[in-house]
C-alpha cells in the first residue's frame, strides 16, 4: 500500500461544475482500482491524499500532474504505508465556501462522513490537511 499527497492551484476559470466533474470521474477510476482518498479545495489549491497499490497510485498521480484545470502540482508525501488513512472513501471532498472559513464536506454515494477522524487516521495528515483548509 501506499499514499500520495500533493497540492496545486486551480486555473482561475475552475467552476463548481468542473470540480463536479473532477469528482465524478475520480470516483469512478478509484472504485475501479481500489484507490481511496481525500480532496480538498481551500478557494485557490487543492491538496489531494490517494491511497492505494504503489504502481495504481503512481498512474493516477501521472494523469493528475497533467490535467489543465489546474497548475503547481507538487508532491509532498509519498510513503509505503499500513492501513489506509480514508478506507472507507474511494474520493470526498472537502471546500471552504467563503472568506470567513465557512466550509462544506460534500459526502459522495455511501461514503461515511466518520472516517475522516478516523482513529487509526495519522494526526500529521490530520493536521495537515486542517492547516491547508484554513489557509486564504
Amino acid at each position: 500500500m501506499y499514499r500520495l499527497v500533493y497540492v496545486s492551484r486551480a486555473t482561475e476559470h475552475l467552476g463548481d461544475a468542473d470540480i463536479e466533474n473532477i469528482l465524478n470521474v475520480s470516483q469512478s477510476n478509484n472504485d475501479e482500482r481500489y484507490i481511496t482518498g481525500f480532496l480538498a479545495h481551500n478557494g485557490r489549491a487543492f491538496m489531494q491524499a490517494l491511497e492505494g497499490q504503489r504502481d495504481e497510485v503512481l498512474d493516477i498521480y501521472s494523469r493528475i500532474e497533467n490535467d489543465d484545470r489546474h497548475f503547481g502540482v507538487t508532491q509532498i508525501i509519498g510513503e509505503p504505508i499500513e492501513t489506509r488513512a480514508f478506507p472507507d472513501w474511494s474520493m470526498n471532498y472537502h471546500r471552504v465556501d467563503d472568506d470567513e472559513g465557512s466550509s462544506t464536506m460534500v459526502v459522495r454515494k455511501d461514503d461515511s462522513v466518520d472516517t475522516l477522524l478516523n482513529p487509526s487516521m495519522p494526526r500529521d495528515l490530520l493536521y495537515m490537511f486542517s492547516k491547508f483548509i484554513r489557509m486564504r
